[in-house]
């Protein structure tokens, strides 16, 4: 099996599906390829190299920051200070208050109380020393009980307003000595008996006591919002953590350590995450295909052309993502696979690259965003591509796309379009379309040769009139190649109205009956005005023959011009397995019937597998049977059509095809249409020469033809 490969044949079977056992080893292979470079084009960002430093080194090279980080002691040593700036937080304990007031009000309704009472002396001074304690001589106590009402209420009043306002203010407990000192000095200074302000200053510094008191709780909360207000110190991507020859600080090897960039312990869960992370993506990508694109899933041949289209993409991105991110040619891969494998899948591809150009090229949503306008850009601009031309269009378009975006990005977030490195965004975005499609337009021939894709552009190419096997059908059989346009046009325009692919039907009936080139004079249409016909002289079996054999000579000749193998399916299909009916019918004429076998006068199929090949069947049928009718008019080619059609659909040749019975009643209409445009009735002009052409009977043309158009 390996020397096969090693043969240009080899490698197109096996790329395009041939060889079965060696595609789904090359899958496996290519699929394992993409996994790891998917991997490896997200290593660098994900995981970034480790250095060996400690603090009290010299830095060897300018160490950049990979991703932005918050310096994490900077913004603590600033919150900090914004703890310490808050001051302690006190409260006052109303209770002190009240209790000093009522204890005043308490000592001084005793002292009235004692003053209008009989009792000795000695006996009157017993209760108010049990208010106010034994530091007070009994001839200040007594003084104050044998002091007039005046007097008392003058003390009451200066004690109450000089302990109350104290005590409003808040007393600490370690600012209560100084208090009540400050409070005997202003009773002092009233104009009272010294006995009485001897006694207020006691009762004041009795009644004065600490109220405003530590609130740790509510000071910790408030502190917490003081720190919580500090905006957080960022290290950002791109900065210079350390320079090179400097000494490296404790703080920065903290910067180091949280940036990922010391060697402080293995980094292999973080590249198992890595890897990991590119077997999901693969994943949803795989899920992606067998859901909603099950015929490119089961394909062998598209899965790798796939794996080489996302492989090739991967690799240029992750040798364009050190130059700028900007530049990755997301669009590439974009747009191959819209041109070889549909628009849809274009679009998921566009996204699932530009999700990985996003992850690799840092946290800056900037290179996702555009990598993904511009891979959208590109699926929409060879959507209908019709030259290769066009594809230098399609970069211009990208380019403006990625422009524009890198514009949008600039003025949301707040950049002035004067600045150099906007201007530099700018023009890598614009070098990126161009990239892209100059990659696309020298690739796209080399895979379209490697897996036999029938791109619109390569249809295009093959419709070319000088293409070698159109110019010999133009040279070697005239009249088959006149009929070749005929069903063509007519192939073309019916499958358009039935939403198949008009370019593949038109191309595919230009090469149809190719294999007319062995033995052009066998067949009708290639045989002049007078021309003996060969057939006349031959055994029914044997014409059949020959004319059955122009499938399988077209598909030699097919095969050796190497036209891709959608074609060649036109060549075989387009007359699946009908009957060559005229000969079969002079082999059983006279009684013969029981020596004929009915599978020597039909072609060999298959019968057609598309709707295009069926609809290049009907077209190649009705054109030459239409050709033959004599006197045309529209109610003679429109029964002949739907004949022709009927009978097609009966003998079970369309039943592969996908073609409603709505398909081909619309089919139906546009033949006769074109057809009645085509071979309306002539006026015969007086001289005969309005119809120069000898028309031969139906029944003689498919004689000749063998049914063989």
């Amino acid at each position: 099996m390996t020397a096969r490969w090693l043969t240009d044949e080899g490698v197109r079977r096996l790329f395009r599906g041939r060889d079965a056992a060696g595609a789904g080893w090359l899958r496996l292979l290519w699929a394992a390829l993409v996994f790891a470079l998917v991997t490896a084009f997200l290593m660098p960002a994900l995981v970034p190299a480790r250095l060996q430093l400690q603090a009290g080194q010299v830095a060897p090279k300018d160490i950049w920051a990979p991703r932005t980080i918050v310096d994490r002691l900077r913004t603590e040593e600033l919150r900090e200070a914004a703890r310490a700036a808050v001051p302690d937080f006190y409260r006052i304990d109303p209770a002190v208050w009240q209790r000093s007031k009522s204890s005043l009000a308490a000592i001084f309704e005793t002292v009235r109380g004692l003053a209008s009472a009989d009792d000795p002396k000695s006996e009157k001074i017993r209760p108010l020393r049990e208010l106010v304690g034994e530091e007070l001589p009994d001839s200040v106590l007594l003084a104050v009980i044998g002091a007039q009402e005046e007097e008392l209420a003058a003390l009451e009043a200066g004690i109450r307003d000089v302990v109350d306002g104290q005590l409003r203010m808040g007393i600490k407990p370690e600012h209560v000595d100084t208090v009540r000192r400050q409070a005997a000095t202003e009773l002092g200074a009233l104009d009272l008996d010294r006995n009485l302000r001897l006694f207020g200053a006691e009762l004041a510094r009795q009644l004065i006591e600490p109220n405003l008191f530590f609130d740790e709780v509510e000071t910790r909360r408030k502190r917490q919002e003081a720190a919580d207000q500090v905006e957080p110190v960022r290290i950002i991507q791109g900065q210079v953590v350390v320079r090179e020859r400097d000494v490296i600080t404790e703080h920065q090897v903290a910067i180091l350590e949280d940036l990922g960039l010391l060697r402080t312990t293995p980094d292999y869960l973080i590249r198992v995450g890595v890897a990991l992370l590119a077997a999901i993506l693969l994943a949803g990508l795989a899920f992606y295909l067998k859901l909603f694109q099950p015929a490119v899933f089961a394909s062998n041949r598209m899965v790798l052309l796939l794996a080489i289209i996302l492989s090739g993409t991967v690799a240029l991105c992750w040798m364009t993502e050190s130059l700028s991110g900007y530049l990755v040619p997301v669009a590439l891969g974009s747009m191959l696979a819209t041109i070889l494998l549909g628009a849809q899948l274009g679009v998921v591809l566009a996204a699932f690259l530009a999700v990985l150009a996003g992850l690799a090229t840092g946290p800056d949503l900037g290179h996702l965003v555009v990598a993904l306008a511009g891979g959208l850009t590109g699926v929409y601009s060879v959507a209908s591509v019709a030259h290769r031309s066009d594809l230098m269009r399609s970069g211009v378009l990208i380019s403006a796309a990625n422009g524009a975006t890198i514009f949008a990005l600039a003025l949301a977030g707040g950049r002035s379009f004067t600045e150099l490195a906007t201007w530099l965004d700018h023009l890598w975005g614009l070098g990126n379309g161009l990239l892209s499609a100059i990659l696309t337009i020298g690739s796209l021939p080399f895979l379209e040769n490697l897996f036999g894709i029938v791109t619109p552009l390569k249809l295009l190419e093959l419709s070319n009139p000088n293409q070698p096997l159109l110019r010999r059908l133009l040279m070697e059989a005239p009249g088959t190649h006149h009929h070749s346009l005929m069903v063509a046009n007519l192939a073309e325009s019916a499958t358009e109205r039935v939403g198949g692919d008009a370019l593949l039907a038109r191309v595919g009936a230009y090469y149809h009956d190719v294999g007319k080139i062995k033995r052009p004079y066998f067949f009708a249409d290639n045989q002049l005005f007078g021309d003996e016909n060969p057939h006349d002289k031959l055994s029914p079996h044997l014409s059949a023959l020959i004319i059955t054999s122009h499938v399988r000579d077209g598909v030699e000749l097919a095969e050796e011009h190497e036209l891709p193998g959608t074609l060649v399916d036109f060549i075989r299909q387009h007359h699946g397995t009908t009957l060559v009916t005229y000969f079969f019918n002079r082999a059983t004429e006279n009684g013969r019937s029981e020596q004929v076998v009915e599978e020597d006068f039909r072609y060999d199929g298959p019968i057609p597998q598309s709707k295009e090949t069926a609809i290049v069947m009907l077209a190649d049928a009705c054109e030459a049977a239409v050709r033959s009718l004599h006197r045309p008019n529209p109610g003679r080619i429109e029964a002949m059509v739907r004949k022709i059609i009927r009978e097609r659909l009966d003998d079970g040749q369309l039943d592969r095809s996908d073609l409603t019975m709505r398909d081909l009643d619309t089919i139906a209409g546009e033949f006769t249409r074109l057809l009645t445009g085509i071979f309306h009735t002539r006026i015969q002009y007086p001289d005969g020469l309005g119809d120069l052409r000898k028309t031969k009977p139906a029944e003689e043309t498919d004689a000749h033809g063998g049914g063989g158009r």
